[in-house]
């Protein structure tokens, strides 16, 4: 990890750990999460629900309760400075102004009973000193941005009035409300229709470039890791089991739960076969197996699997892997084999 010396990285976390206890039961939801996010890129967080990804966005806006969560290790660098350390104060003046999220459902999100305008003009005025005809042409600007057609009128709608994918995108107007650096969107495709999932990934794409803002995406679903990120980090039962450029984890995943990910995809190539499924489920975080945590569902596992936790390892420029036995076993023949799985062009 390079750390705040490499003046291209916005955020860093750190061997991240946090827990949730419940009288004499602590579920240990993150062991040990490092990931970057460069200026300018967009990186994927990617794994099946309850993984952590979200717990991780979450501490990283400084919104993890304590009690009952609490945060033993780690540090989350933003811009150099260290985000668990801040006073509340502190933290609400980063969140919105410098990091924004936009979250999975936003009916749930946005508060029925304030227009469009008010909530888009609150979440300018929290941070900055505009108002009247300023703030209201903020909030149109804001609109027609994100691609809200007659941008005027929508700021006196109320949220049960619009689509699901307009009031997505009233949210992600809020988000840039300010010019954050860093957006953290929560699957916020999840409860689209395709067409409309496809328009707002083409928003992020759009608003990135014009804005030069950083993105970190949290899915579950590899078709969109696919069309959106830069670089991916593969979760599972709270750490990281693989990162590496998009390409490389495509093409020459190197652990056996993202080769399993991959071939559940469905994909041109596969059309008229059964889809692959992962057997068995994610272990309960108060209860994680000993050793590697996935070896209980891993076609690959021996018995060191069982025993001891695996270290990154190095499959080479910046593509890393926690999974010894395939490494090991795919370097015996002098080469990391091209996965037979659907290639990333093909989703």
């Amino acid at each position: 990890m390079q750390g705040v010396l490499d003046k291209s990285i916005l955020l860093s976390v750190q061997e991240l750990t946090v827990n949730f206890r419940a009288e004499a039961i602590v579920a240990r939801a993150l062991e040990g999460v490092s990931y970057e996010v460069r200026q300018g890129e967009t990186v994927c967080l990617v794994g099946e629900s309850g993984c952590g990804k979200t717990v991780s966005a979450l501490a990283i806006l400084g919104l993890i309760p304590q009690p009952p969560g609490e945060i033993p290790g780690g540090r989350i660098l933003f811009m150099g400075q260290n985000i668990l350390e801040l006073s509340e104060e502190e933290l609400q003046n980063l969140r919105g102004n410098h990091i924004a999220m936009v979250f999975q459902e936003p009916m749930t999100s946005l508060n029925p009973v304030f227009t469009v305008g008010e909530q888009i003009g609150e979440a300018i005025t929290a941070h900055q000193k505009v108002e009247g005809d300023e703030l209201r042409e903020r909030c149109i600007r804001l609109l027609k941005d994100v691609g809200i057609p007659s941008p005027a009128e929508r700021l006196k709608d109320y949220p049960h009035q619009l689509s699901g994918g307009q009031r997505q995108r009233v949210m992600i107007a809020m988000a840039l409300a300010c010019s954050p650096q860093l957006v953290i969107a929560d699957e916020p495709t999840t409860a689209l229709d395709v067409t409309i999932q496809k328009q707002i990934l083409d928003l992020f794409k759009t608003l990135k470039s014009k804005k030069g803002m950083s993105l970190l995406y949290i899915t579950h679903d590899l078709n969109v890791v696919a069309n959106i990120a830069d670089r991916v980090y593969v979760m599972y039962a709270g750490i990281i089991t693989e990162q590496g450029k998009k390409r490389d984890i495509f093409q020459n995943p190197c652990h056996p739960y993202t080769r399993g990910l991959i071939a559940s995809l469905p994909a041109r190539s596969k059309r008229g076969e059964a889809l692959h499924s992962i057997p068995g489920t994610v272990p309960d975080p108060a209860y994680k197996p000993r050793g590697c945590p996935f070896h209980p569902r891993c076609t690959y596992a021996v018995k060191k699997c069982s025993e001891e936790f695996p270290e990154m390892l190095d499959c080479g420029d910046g593509h890393l892997s926690r999974c010894p036995v395939v490494l090991s076993s795919e370097r015996k023949t002098n080469t990391i084999r091209t996965h037979e799985g659907p290639h990333y062009s093909d989703l």
